[in-house]
C-alpha cells in the first residue's frame, strides 16, 4: 500500500509538471467559467425575462397570482437551463480535455483548436450531455423522494455511474462522433476496468497531497494569529489570512488542473499503450498492464 500512495505522489509531481510547462493548461478552465457564465445568463435573460414581465404585468393588472401559463413558463426555463448547464459543460470539457491531450503528445495549447475539436463532436456532446442530464436528474429525483434507507442506495447508484463515466470527455474526443450515448458509457466503463487500481489509488494520492499542503499550511497562518493577538495587530491576522486563503485557492485550482492532466495520460495509457512524458512505464504499469491489439 505504501507503495501505491508512493507512486499517486510521483504521478501528482508528473501532472504538476505538465500543468507547468503548458501554463496555457492553466488558463483554460478560467477561460470557460468565464465563457460559461456568459453564455448561461444570456439564455437566461432570453427564457426568463419573458416569464418575468408576464408575471409582473399580471400583478400590476389584475392583483391577482400568475395564470398557470405563466408558472408553466417558470417550469418550463429551470429544465431547459439543466440541459443548457449540462451541455456547455460537456462543450468546453472536450475543448479542455482535447488540449490537454494535445500537451501530453507535446503538441502545445490551443484555445482556438479545442474550441474546434468540441465543434467537431457536436452530436457526441448533444446526445451525451441529454444523456448525463437524465440520469443525474432520475438520481436526484430518487434521493429526494425515497426514504431514507433507500437513498442510500440511489447514492451508490450515482457513486457507480461517476465512476463509470470518469473517461466518458475522453472517449468523446478519442472516438469519432457518436449518436448513442450508451457506446460512449461503455468505452467509459471498458477504459475505466484497465485503469481501475491505478486510477482510484492515484485519485487517493492527490486527494492525500491535498490534504498534505492544507496541514502544512495550518502552522504559519496559527503563528501569525499568535504574533496578531500578542503584539494586538488585526492587521496582520487579516493579511496572513488573505494570503493563506489566496494559497489553498491557488493549489486547489493547480491541482485540479492537474488531477485533470493525470485521467487524461491515464486515458492515453490504457486506450492506446501511449507513455506520455513525464510519465514513464514503471509508474503506469505498477497497479495495470495494457493488452496489447
Amino acid at each position: 500500500m505504501m507503495a501505491k500512495f508512493e507512486n499517486s505522489w510521483r504521478l501528482f509531481k508528473a501532472s504538476i509538471t505538465v500543468t507547468l510547462k503548458y501554463r496555457k493548461l492553466l488558463w483554460f478552465p478560467f477561460l470557460v467559467a468565464i465563457l460559461t457564465v456568459i453564455i448561461a445568463l444570456f439564455f437566461l435573460s432570453a427564457m426568463a425575462l419573458p416569464a418575468l414581465a408576464a408575471h409582473h404585468w399580471l400583478v400590476l393588472k389584475q392583483y391577482t397570482a400568475p395564470t398557470p401559463a405563466v408558472g408553466g413558463a417558470y417550469a418550463l426555463c429551470v429544465p431547459l437551463l439543466y440541459l443548457l448547464s449540462m451541455f456547455l459543460a460537456t462543450y468546453f470539457n472536450v475543448a479542455f480535455y482535447s488540449e490537454i491531450i494535445a500537451a501530453l503528445n507535446g503538441q502545445g495549447v490551443s484555445f482556438r483548436r479545442g474550441l474546434a475539436t468540441a465543434n467537431s463532436r457536436l452530436p457526441s456532446i448533444i446526445v451525451w450531455s441529454l444523456f448525463a442530464g437524465l440520469v443525474g436528474w432520475l438520481i436526484r429525483s430518487l434521493e429526494e423522494r425515497l426514504p431514507f434507507l433507500a437513498r442510500i442506495f440511489t447514492g451508490f447508484i450515482g457513486l457507480a455511474w461517476s465512476i463509470a463515466a470518469v473517461f466518458a470527455i475522453p472517449v468523446i474526443i478519442h472516438e469519432q462522433p457518436m449518436r448513442n450515448p450508451l457506446k460512449i458509457l461503455e468505452q467509459s466503463a471498458m477504459t475505466l476496468k484497465k485503469a481501475w487500481g491505478e486510477g482510484l489509488i492515484g485519485y487517493v494520492g492527490f486527494s492525500a497531497v491535498g490534504m498534505i499542503l492544507f496541514l502544512g499550511s495550518l502552522p504559519p497562518i496559527l503563528l501569525a494569529g499568535a504574533l496578531a493577538y500578542l503584539f494586538k495587530s488585526a492587521w496582520l491576522i487579516i493579511i496572513a489570512s488573505a494570503l493563506w486563503l489566496l494559497f489553498l485557492l491557488v493549489m486547489a485550482y493547480v491541482s485540479n488542473v492537474a488531477g485533470n492532466v493525470y485521467r487524461c495520460a491515464l486515458y492515453l495509457y490504457a486506450a492506446e499503450g501511449v507513455i506520455p512524458e513525464p510519465y514513464d512505464q514503471e509508474m503506469l504499469d505498477m497497479a495495470w498492464k495494457v493488452k496489447s491489439t
